[in-house]
Formats: C-alpha cells, sequence, structure tokens
C-alpha cells in the first residue's frame, strides 16, 4: 500500500488548510481530499470524519447548495450520531424555504437531539424557539426565548423583538 502520508496526503493538514482558506471552492477541495484519506486509512476516525462532512456540509450550506450541503450534514450524523452541531444544523437546513419546503417537525427533531448533545448552547435553544415560532406555536416559542434572555443569553431579546414587536 502507498504511503499517503509520504505523499503530503495528511487528512488532518488538509482540513487545517481548508478551515484556513478564504476561497470556499479550495475548502471544498481540501476537506474532500480529507475525506478522500482519511476513508483510505485501515482504521479511519469516524469522528474526524463526521467533523470533516460538517464543516463541508456548513461551506455548501453558505454557497447554497442544498442537495450537498444536506447529504454532507446526514453523513455526519451518520458517522457521529451525537454531532449536536450537525443536527442543529441539519434542523436548520429543513426550515429553509429556498432549499426545502419546510419541515418543522423534522427540524424540530434534530434541534433536540442537537440541545441533548451540546447542552450548553443556547443558540441551539434559541434555533427550536424559533422553529417553534415559525411552526405555530408561538406562546412556547416566546417563553423559551424570554427564559433565554433572562439567563443572560441577550441575542434571545433580538429574536423577541423581530418576532413579537408589534412596532416592527
Amino acid at each position: 500500500m502507498i504511503n499517503l502520508f509520504k505523499r503530503g496526503k495528511d487528512p488532518s493538514k488538509l482540513a487545517k488548510k481548508a478551515s484556513q482558506t478564504k476561497d470556499p471552492l479550495k475548502a471544498v477541495e481540501f476537506y474532500s481530499d480529507a475525506i478522500k484519506f482519511e476513508k483510505a486509512k485501515v482504521n479511519p476516525d469516524s469522528n474526524f470524519l463526521s467533523d470533516i462532512y460538517l464543516r463541508r456540509g456548513e461551506i455548501y450550506l453558505h454557497e447554497g447548495v442544498a442537495i450537498l450541503s444536506s447529504s454532507d450534514f446526514l453523513q455526519s450524523i451518520e458517522l457521529n450520531s451525537k454531532n449536536g452541531i450537525a443536527h442543529n444544523d441539519l434542523g436548520i437546513w429543513f426550515t429553509i424555504e429556498h432549499f426545502y419546503t419546510p419541515d418543522f417537525d423534522k427540524a424540530l427533531n434534530h434541534l433536540e437531539k442537537a440541545i441533548e448533545f451540546c447542552p450548553d448552547r443556547p443558540d441551539f435553544k434559541m434555533n427550536r424557539a424559533i422553529i417553534k415560532i415559525k411552526k405555530g406555536d408561538k406562546e412556547t416559542g416566546r417563553k423559551e426565548l424570554e427564559q433565554l434572555y433572562l439567563e443572560g443569553y441577550t441575542d434571545a431579546k433580538v429574536a423577541i423583538e423581530r418576532y413579537f414587536d408589534q412596532n416592527k
């Protein structure tokens, strides 16, 4: 077997290069190569692969590539079912009308998992509250945002003003 590391194909180094570049196409190339070379190992690191799929999926999402972003988020979750960030991102993906007819139930399912695996992320809790509001459960969503604000998460106030300020 060819030693990939002698040829400069170290998946960790490729992932680092991807995270440092400002060019989304180059980053996707680096992440794709990192995935390819990590998968070629005798014992690939599933947590590392999950993270790489997540990061590449986020680039696709930012660039508006719907199918590839959701596919990478799903692959990330398949490799590490406890990847809360991937669940959060997929939950958000299910609410983007441009990509998909919103499926708030699927979105909430992924947001619940995201919060379960990352309980210290108030931004995930705010995302869940906003999805509840968009789904029509405004009272519960508002209460959750107000609780987040009382707990010191100031972004919740911005969401409250956006969704409940009658002067806007």
